[in-house]
């Protein structure tokens, strides 16, 4: 109950005024308290993570398939301008904006520990926003609705502040004093200050790890921010749906209304080549369909959590930072313990041990040469972590595992019809923010860390 009256709190202000009337409307609340603007800010992150973005890079990526509708669209890599403003405004305007406002107000207050909740969260929009979009406006983002024209920053300036956005934010948590503290309002950890600590350290490694291409050097660092991360998937950073009423996972709320998208065959192909007990646990045989598929429980109950990140994305990037750092055992470790606990999760426990070790020893053993291995490493990412944002980033800056551009997608929007490497730019920008870009970017024009 105590979730519901948060999130009603929030949104009664949130549609009664702009940023602007809150001070001038006398029927509008003036002192909104921080534990009541938390929680609808970390369900809108995680909303449109699971919602929109995640079957946009989830067609990208080719673990999802469009057969109809706004997802045949991005299946034919031939998007929709107005379509995809709706994930860039809610990514602004129901967590940046938001965000911003409880920082300020959390420094005001002299409660640090609200700041540096905020300030991770941040740090995950933005790398939400700038690994689809490549530059957009950092500094002036959180000027609310008001702004229209926001100068636009670099990729690599928004990677800069990503980092130090997770610095800020520990050194915040670690504050002995802070007159308010997040508790129950705080639906990702109910107060757990050493599990956002955590949970800033692997961000920390997941943005490094995304810049191999300009910096193949950063493995050492790496392995010192995951050190210092999670422990178990207790600590995961991820939204909790109750699964009832509104607060239910965007991926199942968008299947149980649509059959526009299906898992895409040859994600499917790619488990049965492999022998994958995961496959049948994973997603559901459509009736009538011959045989198409669709997310399965684990992915999209009602009450799956969105995974923001997590102790198995952690395992698989310890794998990759230890192969870089040339600890070949090391990474095999890491990566068998990320495939088996995958395996286990999905299936709810139900594969055998026997099952899982024979998986393991005939698709997780590293012993050719380093891309070879890493190869391996990213295919098993891959498969493991759907849902997620990661592996279209991984494949953009690895090129596995080796995917083939869908059949007609080339568009004016992506010229020579290979897989997209970011997301064009809402219409809402390029006709009314007079600071955007000069040129604009089609989907195959490379962002600073995909160069």
């Amino acid at each position: 109950m105590k979730r519901f009256i948060y999130l009603f709190a929030v949104f009664f202000v949130a549609v009664s005024c702009n940023l602007e009337e809150i001070n001038e409307n006398p029927n509008v609340p003036t002192d909104v308290p921080l534990s009541t603007l938390l929680p609808p800010t970390q369900k809108a992150l995680a909303d449109v993570q699971g919602g929109q973005l995640f079957r946009i890079n989830n067609i990208f990526s080719q673990h999802m398939e469009g057969i109809s509708g706004r997802p045949l669209d991005f299946e034919l890599y031939n998007p929709d301008e107005l379509f995809v403003g709706n994930a860039w405004s809610d990514i602004h305007l129901g967590a940046i904006v938001n965000l911003k406002i409880i920082q300020d107000k959390a420094i005001e207050e002299g409660s640090p520990h609200y700041a540096g909740v905020a300030k991770i969260l941040q740090a995950q929009a933005f790398g939400l926003l700038t690994d689809t979009w490549g530059d957009v406006p950092y500094f002036e983002s959180a000027l609310g609705p008001d702004e229209i024209n926001p100068e636009y920053d670099s990729q690599e300036v928004i990677y800069d502040q990503i980092q130090n956005l997770l610095d800020e934010a520990i050194d915040h948590l670690e504050e002995e004093e802070s007159i308010f503290t997040p508790g129950p309002d705080d639906i990702i950890y109910n107060g757990n200050l050493a599990n956002w600590i955590t949970a800033a350290n692997l961000l920390k490694a997941r943005y490094l790890m995304h810049t191999t291409k300009q910096d193949p050097t950063v493995a050492g660092e790496v392995l010192t921010y995951l050190s210092q991360a999670f422990t178990s998937t207790a600590q995961d950073f991820e939204y909790p749906y109750l699964g009832t009423g509104e607060d239910i996972n965007p991926v199942n709320g968008f299947f149980e209304s649509n059959e526009t998208m299906i898992i895409d065959q040859d994600y499917i192909d790619l488990m049965e080549s492999l022998s994958d007990p995961r496959l049948d646990f994973a997603f559901e045989i459509l009736p009538f369909t011959g045989g198409q598929r669709k997310p399965g429980e684990y992915f999209a109950s009602p009450e799956s959590p969105v995974e923001l990140a997590g102790y198995l994305e952690q395992l698989f990037l310890l794998a990759e930072a230890r192969l870089r750092n040339s600890d070949t055992p090391g990474a095999q470790s890491a990566l068998q313990e990320a495939v088996a606990l995958s395996i286990n999760e999905i299936s709810f426990g139900e594969v055998p041990q026997d099952q899982i070790d024979t998986y393991l020893e005939d698709n997780a053993n590293l012993s050719g040469s380093f891309e070879e291995d890493l190869e391996i490493i990213i295919r098993e990412k891959y498969i493991a972590l759907f849902t997620t944002p990661e592996p279209w980033t991984d494949f953009r800056r690895t090129g596995y595992p080796e995917l083939q551009p869908n059949e007609n997608g080339a568009s004016a929007a992506n010229p020579n019809g290979e897989i997209p490497r970011r997301l064009i730019y809402p219409q809402s920008e390029r006709l009314r923010n007079q600071s955007f870009p000069s040129v604009n970017p089609t989907m195959q024009d490379r962002f600073w860390w995909d160069e």
